[in-house]
């Protein structure tokens, strides 16, 4: 089963940011930001703690409207869409999204279809049966469908709220720090598996050896500004790392895999 089994687009397209000013209390969370995610490739949303990315992926899903900037997915301004179409076109996998309610897993991932149904003579019509148990499948569920929600580990609820947003079948694909209180293997699987999926994807990461790994391009984001942008080798600078995470560090030659992986030194006093 792959994700082409699920898609009901013929095209993966960019999204394009530009100018997106956000403000909380006075202060400035993202200034003028600018940013571009070709299309069918994997983004790296990079940065240190409080530096604005859940902020910008909440921005570029359409859940907040920045004082000022645009958001295009395509030709489409995000803003100009409904929400059944925009949730149509890109979906978000929340960083801690939760549920008090001991929904099943099966249930969990059937609330992506709700985008897709309409009401007809008084009952919902579309039920996507056939998308959720394709998407159940595909990241490896299935065995849990009739489990309750508060029994599955994190890297089961991972692959659930994965489930559900692939249920919406989006064009593009937003993550939150999706690795987050997984184990290194739950990691690795977790994004292997998202990679695959040929989809427009934007992944906030804090490990910048994971966004080397799974990742073609990256955005780095210091105080609310985008310091750098392109692809994973290029962008990726030691004077980037030591300007953005005060470290000496350079990416290098992987010994074994066709990819280069971080390497450290020491740690760089931040400016007073």
């Amino acid at each position: 089963m792959t994700h082409r089994d699920l898609c009901v687009h013929t095209s993966t397209p960019d999204v394009r940011a530009s100018g997106v000013v956000v403000r909380l209390g006075g202060d400035v969370v993202l200034g003028d930001v600018d940013l571009v995610a070709r299309g069918g490739r994997v983004t790296a949303l990079l940065g240190p703690n409080g530096s604005g990315k859940t902020t910008l992926l909440h921005v570029l899903a359409g859940l907040r409207t920045p004082e000022r900037g645009t958001v295009v997915v395509g030709d489409v301004a995000i803003r100009s869409l409904s929400h059944r179409r925009r949730a149509r076109t890109i979906a978000l996998v929340e960083q801690h999204a939760s549920t008090t309610t001991d929904l099943t897993v099966r249930q969990v991932v059937a609330l992506g279809r709700l985008p897709h149904r309409r009401m007809l003579g008084g009952t919902r019509s579309d039920s996507g049966a056939e998308v959720i148990d394709k998407v159940m499948d595909l990241v490896g569920l299935t065995h849990l469908a009739d489990r309750g929600w508060t029994t599955l580990s994190g890297g089961e609820r991972q692959r659930a709220h994965l489930a559900r947003t692939l249920a919406q079948q989006p064009q593009v694909l937003l993550l939150d720090e999706p690795t987050n209180h997984l184990d290194l293997g739950q990691q690795l699987r977790f994004l292997a598996l998202a990679r695959d999926l040929g989809l427009t994807i934007i992944a906030a990461l804090h490990d910048l050896e994971l966004a080397t790994a799974f990742c073609d391009d990256v955005v780095v984001l210091d105080h609310g500004r985008v310091h750098g942008q392109g692809p994973v080798t290029s962008t990726l600078t030691a004077s980037l790392l030591r300007e953005v995470y005060h470290v000496e560090a350079s990416l290098d030659p992987h010994p074994r895999l066709d990819r280069p992986h971080l390497i450290w030194d020491r740690h760089v006093k931040e400016n007073p």
